[in-house]
């Protein structure tokens, strides 16, 4: 008797070799539908995250059920729809016309985020763009309500009433999605207007700057006037109390003492006492005479070799010189003329004139 795994092992292997292409291709099929479907069957919910699932055969949406964060396996022909939870911001920017017909770009942020425990029923009546089906709209139209109703000077005091102006946006949504959406904050980022609007007021808030300017100038020479008025009134005090206490004899003395200090400097001056015994001496040349530069080198050299010339011309004795001028022999005497009176006396020589004839001649 055969085992019956032995035979339905057997039986199993006979199949396969009947029916081998068939399985080949329904394996194929099954695999490419896997790879088909499989962001659709595996889906993965990220932190912040919720999902909703829609069964396409079992009654549409789940509006009970929030699937949480993780790895979920759904059936193919099922749709699970996933909503960010956390709070978001969406920059948007609106062109509205003032009461005065101007046309003004507001450039706003909003910040909001879903109801945790409404986001089926979100999904259900309203859909994943819920923000520029509900939100947008509404806050779009509140502002426009508020601008249009008012001049441009106004729309900045209005805009920066920021609990006001949230308190209506709040009312606008919660008319439609009080239960599926909650704003937190509509901000108003910045407001263009056009060029030439723009530079009138740029200009007025200049004049208004520089009015407050002028005002504060005024404040302050004020104060530097007041400043000045109380000390011209410190200063008479002072001259006042400096008069009573200062006579005739003390400004004598104190002339005398710095007279006696400055004639005891080492500088050189003139002296002049008055006639009169109350007067006190004048004093001239008394600063310091300026102090001589001391000559070049190459002119101390000249002075030098000239006072040296001058040395050595000072030193021969005339006589001599002369007779060297006419060629006598100097080691002779010269002769002496014996006068009447016994005194010797030395011939004179030649004129100049006279030796350079001779030299001539010889």
């Amino acid at each position: 008797m055969t085992n019956p795994i032995t035979r339905i092992t057997a039986t199993i292997r006979r199949y396969i070799d009947e029916h081998l292409p068939t399985i080949l291709v329904t394996i194929l099929v099954l695999a490419f539908l896997l790879l088909y479907f499989w962001s659709r069957i595996f889906i993965t919910i990220k932190a912040g995250e919720g999902g909703v699932l829609y069964k396409r055969f079992d009654g549409g949406t789940v509006v009970e059920t929030l699937y949480g964060e993780g790895f979920h396996i759904v059936l193919p022909w099922n749709i699970m729809a996933v909503y960010n939870l956390r709070v978001q911001t969406q920059k948007h920017t609106l062109n509205v016309l003032t009461e005065d017909g101007l046309n003004v770009k507001i450039n706003m942020a909003i910040r909001y985020h879903p109801d945790r425990e409404m986001v089926g029923v979100l999904h259900k009546y309203v859909g994943e763009d819920y923000f520029n089906t509900i939100v947008l709209p509404e806050i779009e139209s509140t502002v426009r309500s508020y601008v249009v109703k008012d001049n441009l000077t106004n729309i900045y005091a209005t805009l920066a009433k920021k609990t006001t102006f949230q308190d209506a946006v709040n009312e606008a949504i919660g008319r439609v999605a009080r239960k599926f959406i909650t704003v937190d904050e509509v901000m108003v980022i910045d407001i263009d207007l056009p060029d030439k609007i723009e530079n009138v007021i740029q200009d007025k808030l200049r004049q208004q700057q520089l009015s407050l300017a002028y005002g504060y100038r005024i404040q302050r020479e004020e104060q530097e006037a007041e400043r000045k008025r109380v000390e011209a009134e410190g200063i008479r005090r002072y001259n006042a109390i400096i008069d009573q206490s200062i006579s005739g004899n003390i400004l004598k003395w104190q002339g005398i003492q710095a007279t006696a200090q400055i004639a005891t400097s080492a500088n050189s001056k003139v002296i002049m006492i008055g006639p009169d015994k109350n007067s006190l001496p004048v004093i001239l040349n008394a600063e310091p005479s300026p102090a001589v530069q001391p000559p070049p080198l190459e002119t101390q050299k000249r002075t030098e070799k000239s006072t040296q010339r001058m040395q050595t011309k000072q030193a021969t004795p005339p006589l001599l010189a002369q007779h060297t001028l006419l060629g006598v022999d100097q080691n002779k005497t010269p002769k002496q003329d014996v006068k009447s009176k016994g005194n010797p006396t030395v011939k004179k020589p030649a004129s100049p004139a006279k030796s350079e004839r001779v030299n001539d001649n010889n």
